[in-house]
């Protein structure tokens, strides 16, 4: 295996940077999902974009360390869909790890940012949870962005 993805198909094209964002969430908790799963972590993370015109755009960061973390995922490949959420309307977008490394290797604690080792103890908490109770027992607010508001 030489990477972990997910990718996704758009009915309708998307152009807004929020509509990206949203979907690009969603993307990396399955690919985090994915490699916690087959104990893996990627040094890699690459942003795939298809445009409207079918054109292919791949972006890739590499990490210091390797992370199978989703919120790891989601800030890497984000900054690079900032760049290129331009208006250009796209039919799909992926995300990825490449250069896999065993889990043991994967985010290691950092004495820089902690607030990054906060971000990934709650994530580990989420997991034991899901793991317990069902994949849709816990989530971030994130996953519910674009929900509809209850009203009262």
């Amino acid at each position: 295996m030489k990477t972990i993805s997910s990718e996704t198909t758009f009915n309708t094209d998307l152009s807004t940077y929020a509509d990206l964002e949203s979907i690009l969430w969603r993307q990396a908790e399955r690919v985090s999902a994915r490699a916690k799963q087959l104990d893996l972590g990627g040094r890699t993370v690459v942003l795939k974009l298809k445009t409207a015109s079918f054109q292919l755009r791949t972006r890739s960061a590499s990490l210091e360390a390797p992370t199978q973390l989703a919120d790891r995922i989601f800030r890497t490949a984000r900054a690079a869909l900032k760049r290129e959420a331009d208006g250009t309307r796209f039919r799909l977008l992926g995300v990825g790890l490449s250069n896999l490394a065993p889990a043991q290797e994967a985010d290691p604690s950092s004495l820089i940012d902690l607030q990054g080792d906060k971000r990934a103890a709650a994530e580990r908490a989420m997991d034991k949870i899901r793991t317990k109770f069902g994949g849709e027992a816990v989530g971030t607010g994130r996953s519910f962005r674009n929900e509809r508001p209850i009203k009262k």
